[in-house]
């Protein structure tokens, strides 16, 4: 951090603790896979064209285009994402690099954007399609929001949070007067667009996600010294979500989870501003949630892309689409917030945790293609983005985690410096200059050098995966007598002279950890490091492992493994923790022969890319083996025979499945009932369906055995389907309707059109499935 921010930063906030991270302009990488990341992530970061990422806002500006938009997300609705993105990681990588190719990215980029607003006239940096026609019905208060609609726009302000942030990042790295500008002209055409909203309406507009709007906001007080943005910053944080926590009441079960995610960075930084014990408790309680209750062992949340029921992690077993790696990137955010207020290290061992093992597992480690969704369910694969065709929001946030990874190695104080992560690394800051080498996670032995005089204390974090008294520590040769505990800091007293030397050792064991509420599923873990198997289960196959540029190229959609076909231990899980042996001569590298199928080899899984893999491995006793196993068989079966016949499929209600099958609708609602997801309409709404080309296919519905006396029309394309009035069932239950589609109607489409549309009076909906199958065969 700047040293002019650093004063304001304190000057502002007067009930700030004293403890801050270092900046990433006072550290340096030395080596090991935290460097390695950061050098890949730099050669992504240059492939990317700034002229491609600016030109939606061009285009909403009504300037000339010097080259076409990329496609994929940035030209199907939110165009202009990645540019705030790639602001915020070029000023990263430049804070962290002072790469000077880097530096002139980011100086043709703002020099850009000061033209984009002002063609704009009014403040505005968006490339939003139809923008000005979409803020000027939010400024007279005409909204229609659903939960990632706007208007018919999709997340327009999770969109614009990009480039307010990104330009927030480049003032506070570089201190640059045109970001300064910037930031403060879109901030009056936000003050402008909301300041004739009532609280309700503004309640409803953050019903759609809206990405930190809360946070960012917070942050533009501080860095623009005007308290209306802290204000403003409270107005967007939405009550829905923040008044059950501050009852600590979890109502997160079928909630998108990174919409939520952000929403609470926002309220734990309003907190760290202004004392706020209320939302500092919020967001402990929501952490808490998240990561207790809801995390798997490499730190990431959700099921596609949703919290699901903290008593029924199996859908984490079960689906292809596992923790989104946007959703760690801000739990991280959160994770260090609170333990900047706080100081309580569990927060550092989970961001160690996640660092580790989802966001560097995230990165392909040649060609830098970045991860959407990370499975859970045994031997499946993960996707990796392509720079020029893939505009994911994991990859924009991925960009910048592997901008920053020099983050949280080390905090300061101004009466200590605390060494937070083991990394090989060095630290040039006021109060202390040393040098940290180590070879972790190859070893987890470490020795710190002093590199110039200083009376400050030092604090060494003894992390949760070392046991109490474990912990090994001299200093100038000579041993120490500690009695430090897991989640604690060790304090070594000065002065120091230049040349001292502390050597540490934090002894890693194997440990297995159980998924929670799935008490026999286990994973197998190194000191804080996730161990994985890689897995060929089908012979001489072909992954399809880079994303193209498809609305859902990001998921890993492949043929799936039958659970009852993955390798499993049977006997207690302590014989199965005692079968794992290390490999001689070959570092971070086990073997078993406890597994069913044959031995069976574990590396740290942020080290495996480009195959089928497995985490998690199933424990049963041999009685329970049998009876099991020839049950899951029978699901699995059921399951490939459903997933061979399906062309395509709906989760209504769902954000990113709406999205990637072209929702549209009006006067339509959704929600979560008992963990299912549905829609409905007043009016009408539709779907984009992939017909794979067959015209032999049948619509399979799932509704709601309460939903009754409901009348409404479906529709493909221009032809109605059917006449549909729900009686029910009158169970709490789900059951599905098929409806064969006449051939002629399909004959030459690849896609149709699918629309439910109510009848005068009536709801259309609910609907709870949609799934378009290939008829069975009259033969």
């Amino acid at each position: 951090m700047k040293p002019w921010l650093c004063g304001l930063l304190l000057l502002a906030c007067t009930k700030l603790p004293a403890l801050e991270l270092a900046s990433l302009s006072q550290v340096r990488l030395q080596g090991g896979p935290l460097l390695a990341a950061e050098q890949t992530n730099l050669r992504y970061l240059l492939a990317l064209e700034p002229e491609r990422l600016l030109a939606p806002l061009k285009r909403e500006a009504g300037l000339p285009l010097a080259s076409p938009s990329y496609g994929n997300w940035e030209n199907t609705g939110l165009d202009g994402h990645m540019l705030g993105h790639y602001l915020s990681a070029l000023v990263l990588m430049l804070a962290s690099t002072d790469d000077p190719l880097v530096r002139q990215r980011l100086d043709l980029v703002l020099n850009e954007l000061v033209k984009i607003q002002q063609a704009n006239g009014n403040g505005y940096l968006g490339g939003v399609p139809g923008s000005k026609a979409l803020w000027q019905q939010v400024q007279q208060g005409k909204i229609d929001a659903d939960f990632f609609s706007l208007n018919k726009s999709w997340v327009p302000f999770y969109n614009i949070h990009k480039t307010f942030a990104g330009l927030r990042d480049v003032l506070i790295h570089t201190g640059d007067d045109r970001a300064k500008s910037l930031l403060s002209q879109f901030g009056q055409w936000l003050q402008q667009l909301t300041k004739d909203l009532t609280e309700a309406q503004l309640q409803q507009l953050l019903l759609t996600e809206h990405g930190g709007m809360n946070e960012v906001l917070a942050d533009m007080s501080v860095l623009l010294q005007d308290p209306a943005y802290l204000t403003l910053a409270e107005r967007f944080t939405e009550q829905r979500i923040v008044q059950p926590l501050l009852q600590q009441q979890d109502q997160l079960t079928g909630l998108h989870a990174n919409t939520q995610i952000p929403k609470i960075v926002g309220i734990a930084r309003i907190a760290q501003l202004t004392g706020r014990t209320d939302y500092l408790s919020a967001a402990q309680y929501f952490f808490d949630l998240v990561v207790h209750e809801r995390t798997v062992v490499i730190g990431g949340n959700s099921v596609r892309e949703h919290f699901h029921d903290k008593n029924d992690f199996s859908p984490m077993l079960n689906e292809v689409e596992g923790p989104e790696t946007c959703n760690s990137y801000n739990m991280m955010k959160l994770a260090l917030l609170l333990y900047l207020q706080t100081q309580e290290l569990r927060y550092l061992d989970y961001y160690e945790r996640t660092l580790l093992n989802h966001i560097l597992a995230s990165q392909h480690p040649e060609h830098g293609g970045l991860v959407y969704f990370t499975p859970m369910r045994p031997q499946h694969y993960r996707v990796y983005s392509k720079v020029d065709q893939s505009m994911w929001c994991c990859v924009g946030s991925g960009i910048e985690s592997h901008s920053k990874h020099a983050e949280a190695i080390y905090s300061l104080d101004p009466a200590y410096v605390a060494v937070n992560l083991l990394a090989p690394s060095s630290l040039n800051s006021p109060q202390l200059q040393l040098t940290q080498f180590t070879e972790f996670p190859q070893s987890s032995h470490s020795h710190i050098r002093i590199d110039a005089d200083t009376t400050v204390a030092l604090k060494i974090r003894h992390p949760g995966w070392v046991a109490a008294g474990q912990l090994k520590i001299s200093r100038n040769g000579q041993p120490l007598v500690v009695q430090s505990q897991p989640r604690q800091y060790l304090t070594l007293s000065g002065p120091w002279q230049k040349g001292d030397r502390i050597e540490i050792d934090w002894p890693m064991q194997l440990s297995l950890e159980v998924m929670p509420k799935q008490p026999d599923y286990y994973a197998v873990l190194y000191g804080p490091m996730a161990l994985a198997k890689k897995s060929q289960p089908f012979a001489g196959e072909r992954l399809q492992l880079i994303g193209d540029d498809s609305r859902m190229g990001h998921i890993a959609s492949g043929q799936s493994c039958p659970l009852s076909a993955a390798p499993l231990h049977i006997g207690d899980p302590q014989g199965f923790l005692q079968s794992i042996q290390p490999v001689k001569g070959q570092t971070l590298t086990f073997d078993t022969q406890a597994l069913t199928g044959g031995p069976a080899r574990l590396i740290p899984f942020f080290r495996l890319h480009d195959s089928r893999y497995q985490l998690y491995f199933q424990q049963l006793s041999p009685e329970q083996a049998k009876a099991q196993q020839q049950a899951q068989r029978e699901a699995d079966a059921k399951a490939q025979q459903l997933a061979a016949a399906t062309l395509d499929k709906v989760y209504p209600g769902e954000q990113q499945p709406e999205s990637d099958h072209y929702y549209q609708g009006e006067q339509s609602e959704a929600g979560v009932n008992s963990n299912r997801h549905w829609r409905h309409s007043h009016s009408w709404f539709s779907y984009q369906l992939a017909t794979q080309g067959e015209t032999a296919a049948v619509l399979q519905l799932d509704y709601y055995g309460l939903d009754q006396n409901r009348q409404f029309e479906l529709w493909i394309d221009d032809h109605k389907l059917a006449d549909v009035s729900l009686s029910g069932t009158g169970q709490a239950n789900w059951y599905s309707v098929d409806y064969p589609i006449p051939a002629d109607w399909l004959r030459g489409h690849r896609t149709i059109r699918l629309k439910f549309v109510a009848k005068p009076g009536s709801i259309a909906g609910g609907i709870y499935g949609v799934r378009l199958l290939r008829a069975p065969r009259s033969d």
